[in-house]
């Protein structure tokens, strides 16, 4: 293999490498923030509620640290392909999303109880 072959085949492999990583981090962190949404709703005291916000608060930041590194993954993804020609484009259909959006908002609306 080349040189160059042989840094696109490692930039592939820890792109995968962090995307995989990412999600397996990722999937936990849901879990353990419902969980402490769920205690701080049936906590009593103050002090134990505050601690619970503090467990949650650095929950979220670590969250947002693996959202940012699976963008980020997704990006060099894109432009990996994009460099090599492997990227073609794809056909949207339009009204299709729009009727999504149109269904999610309703449902959004409805759960909330307004018109």
């Amino acid at each position: 293999l080349s040189d160059l072959s042989e840094l696109k085949m490692v930039q592939t492999r820890k792109t995968a490498l962090l995307a995989m990583l990412s999600h397996e981090i990722r999937s936990p962190l849901h879990g353990i923030l419902g969980m402490m949404e769920s205690l701080m709703s049936d906590v009593g005291t103050n002090k134990f509620r505050k601690q619970l916000g503090i467990v949650k608060g650095c929950s979220l930041r670590l969250l947002d640290l693996v959202t940012n590194v699976m963008d980020l993954t997704q990006v060099q993804k894109v432009n990996t392909e994009e460099r090599s020609g492997k990227r073609q484009a794809e056909p949207v259909d339009i009204a299709s999303i729009v009727e999504e959006v149109i269904s999610m908002t309703r449902v959004a609306v409805d759960k909330m109880n307004r018109p």
